[in-house]
């Protein structure tokens, strides 16, 4: 049987893998990606080394298993698979969990197993080394056709993975937490020395609303000093609030660390008072949190908060200009920025 590609180089399996069509053997797609030339250093070497098919799984039991090498994947309705996304996933988790794995579900188009979810588990099992694994089948009918395979496979495919109600990001943290993923153990620890609650982790300490928002940003565009001090000057300025806002959480941080880099910067102190004076004049709708933040560019929504802060609540004493600079905005971002109401 000619090979899924005739390379070692991994560009050219990945390329071909990202590429399937119609069906498949999961054998074939294994048997790829086991032959990049440095896949047992770059891959195998970083992750435990699984014990014996049967260890794990105990006898072979036709009822209860499938061969890697007898399932076959129809590429019609599944999702194309990234090889580099496959691989961090099991580096990164230092093994392949057979546990968390679990059973992998196959219909049978008459003795022949086709995987409809679990293929990506399907591979990260074949490639440690494993031949056979649970899995959970369904039978067709003899007399179905198929076209009429494929609709129900499709249909339980998008029942499985697109129906479902999805994991919040809050949620999968949470999870994350739990089994001591090492960057959840670190944004949680940032969490702490802020004040801040994602889910009950953190209990007595004020909710922050919008998580995923500061885990995209916080490491890269912000850092924990500014977290933790803009967390303590949106707690006291909106002191009557439940919640602090992940957006205007970024927002202040972002103009903290620009804020370091101004000839002639302000003391947090400073920003503070005068977004407490900018807080309490009264005005009709009273200014909140969202007055600050729901004026954004989605492409730079930090940017365009620290922005909105400076612009309306703070007087960086005739550093404006120098300011939009350092938070990266041009004249046209600014005018966006403006007509936004």
């Amino acid at each position: 049987m000619a090979k899924l590609v005739n390379s070692s180089k991994y560009n050219d399996v990945a390329g071909a893998i990202l590429s399937l069509k119609g069906v498949v053997s999961v054998q074939d797609i294994i048997d790829a990606i086991k032959q990049i030339a440095n896949f047992q250093s770059e891959t195998l070497d970083k992750i435990e080394k699984v014990l014996s098919t049967e260890t794990l799984f105990g006898e072979y039991k036709k009822e209860h298993h499938a061969y890697l090498s007898d399932i076959k994947v129809d590429m019609t309705y599944q999702r194309r698979v990234r090889l580099r996304k496959l691989l961090n996933k099991l580096t990164n988790a230092g093994k392949f969990d057979v546990h968390g794995a679990g059973a992998v579900d196959i219909a049978m188009r008459g003795d022949d197993p086709y995987v409809w979810d679990g293929l990506r588990r399907c591979i990260m099992a074949g490639i440690v080394g494993l031949e056979y694994i649970p899995v959970s089948r369904f039978n067709h009918k003899k007399i179905a056709s198929v076209i009429e395979m494929q609709q129900t496979e499709a249909r339980f495919f998008k029942m499985r993975n697109a129906d479902t109600e999805t994991m919040k990001p809050e949620e999968i943290f949470k999870s994350m937490v739990v089994y001591n993923d090492p960057n959840a153990i670190k944004i949680l620890n940032v969490l702490k020395n802020a004040e801040l609650d994602v889910e009950g982790l953190n209990p007595g300490y004020t909710t922050l609303n919008g998580f995923r928002e500061l885990e995209n940003k916080l490491f890269t565009k912000v850092q924990e000093d500014e977290v933790k001090t803009a967390s303590s000057i949106v707690r006291n300025v909106f002191s009557d609030d439940n919640v602090v806002s992940s957006y205007l959480l970024c927002g202040l941080a972002l103009l903290l660390q620009k804020n370091d880099e101004l000839d002639k910067p302000l003391s947090d102190t400073e920003i503070e008072s005068q977004l407490t004076t900018w807080r309490t004049t009264k005005t009709i709708p009273s200014r909140s949190q969202k007055t600050l933040t729901s004026r954004r560019l989605n492409s730079k929504a930090s940017e365009s908060i620290a922005w909105n802060i400076s612009e309306q609540a703070i007087n960086f004493n005739g550093q404006q200009k120098e300011l939009v600079k350092l938070l990266n905005l041009d004249k046209d971002d600014v005018d966006l920025l403006e007509d936004i109401e």
